[in-house]
Formats: C-alpha cells, structure tokens, sequence
C-alpha cells in the first residue's frame, strides 16, 4: 500500500542484468497506478449520481471476495457509462488491477469475419490497459487467465453489444482473482442474462426535478433556470423527454442564448422532438 492506495506492481519477464530498466518498469506502474487511482472532482455536481451509487454498491459487495459480474443495463444515452466513470473513480483505488474498456463497439465494430483474431486483439488491448504497458502482443488466448487468476481486479466493460466481446475478456469469473468486480454497461439485456449475470442495475429516466437540474447545469451552468427563463427550461426539459444526454446536448446549445432565441427555436424543436 501506499499513501492508502493498493499498488501491485505487474512486470513481464525482463533480463536480470537490465538493472535500469527493471527500476524505470517498476517506477512507471507505480506512477501511473498512483495517476489512474486518484479521485476525480469531475463528477461532484453530476445530478442524482448518489442514488446510483448507494444502489450499486448493494450490488457490488466489496467485502465479499467472491467473484462478481455486475451488469448496468438501460437505453442509449441514459448515462451508463458516466455512472460506470463515477463508480471507477470511486472505487479502483481498492484493487490491485483496474482497467475501464470504453466504447467497446464502436472500437471493435460488427461483423466479426475472424472471431479468433478479435478476441486475440480484445485480450491483447484489455492486458496493456491492466498493466499499464503499450503494445503487448499474445499468440494464443488464455492470457488473460493466467495473469489475472489471482489478481483483485475490477473491470468495466463499456457499452459492449455482442457475447463474444464479454467471452474474450470475461467469460468466466475464475479467470479474476477472489474479490474481483467485473462490471459490463450495455443496451441489450440478453447478453447479460445468456452469461447469467443475475445482478443488473437498470438505469432509469430522471424523475422531472432531476431532469430540470440536468438541463440547468448545461444550459445555465447551475442546478436552477435563471430569472425569468423557468417556463422555457420546463417546456425544453419535457420536449427532450428526461434523456439525459438530450437534455445536456440541448442545454449547450442554449447556453449563453437570450430569451428571445429561445423562444424563437422552440417552434422547431416542439416539431423535432
């Protein structure tokens, strides 16, 4: 430990007489573990983020040393993925490994012609991520497992939409060492239920109050609409149907704007939206 974070310090084979090399190795995963581990401010106003957090904490058990998958299930642009960040940024100081894999689709799109060599490029990107290190490249699968069986890890897999990419990096929680957290963020349901990942956290819309302080924050940089902009920023709100990412997209493009050209733009979105 040090300075109350878990430092493990992860080194593939190096030449013993390489004294300065094995030193810069060390130095460099320990740097960047203490870099990757410390909290973030970013995510002190992000509004109703607490209640996910208390709720998917009872998921988490992070006294258990028990192997968990957790998934975090809902539409697109509900703020999995924020709520998968605070969750890492919360948490990651307490594992020895951490890694959060973002955009998992859109990096690895569909179809999949050679399903080998995707999971061989899944595992190759997941392992270089884990420790740290550019450009690792592996021959056959099972990496993963063998470096990672007695390791507390805890991973995120980012908006993942296809079994294979779960099977590449997570296919069974004995590949993770006891205490590890696997946490996979997606739109489709039925991937987590066909790995029999009975712990989901289903997010939902924003009650109104909530959603109004989403737009506000966006568009006026605080939780409340400025004097005499209340009535339009419930109209907008509404009309964006307590999305989230509708009600930040819409909020920014509001922002700084006058009276006047809200009023003059809610014509079109009333017929947009």
């Amino acid at each position: 430990k040090f300075n109350g974070y878990i430092i493990d310090v992860f080194i593939f084979p190096l030449s013993r007489d390489d004294e300065a090399t094995v030193i810069e190795n060390i130095s460099t995963c320990v740097l960047n573990k203490l870099v990757n581990s410390a909290q973030s401010s970013d995510f002190n106003n992000l509004v109703g983020m607490s209640t996910h957090m208390i709720k998917l904490k009872l998921l988490l058990r992070l006294g258990s040393n028990e192997v968990r998958m957790i998934g975090i299930w809902g539409p697109s642009g509900i703020g999995k993925s924020t709520i998968a960040r605070v969750l890492f940024n919360q948490h990651s100081h307490q594992f020895q490994f951490s890694v959060f894999m973002e955009n998992i689709k859109r990096l690895w799109p569909r179809p999949y012609y050679d399903e080998y060599s995707v999971k061989l490029q899944l595992q190759e990107e997941f392992l270089s991520r884990v420790i740290n290190q550019k450009d690792i490249k592996i021959q056959q699968l099972g990496v993963v497992e063998d470096r990672l069986k007695d390791k507390r890890v805890l991973a995120i897999l980012d908006d993942v939409d296809h079994s294979l990419q779960i099977e590449a990096i997570a296919k069974k929680a004995r590949w993770f060492g006891p205490g590890s957290r696997i946490i996979i963020t997606t739109q489709v349901k039925s991937l987590l239920n066909a790995r029999r990942i009975d712990d989901i956290y289903e997010v939902e819309f924003p009650p109104d109050d909530e959603a109004l302080e989403i737009f506000c924050m966006y568009a006026f940089g605080q939780k409340s609409p400025h004097d005499g902009f209340k009535e339009l920023a419930w109209e907008v709100t509404k009309l964006a149907g307590n999305l989230p990412l509708g009600l930040k997209v819409i909020g920014s493009y509001f922002e700084g704007r006058p009276k006047q050209e809200w009023e003059e733009d809610l014509p079109r979105l009333r017929s947009i939206l």
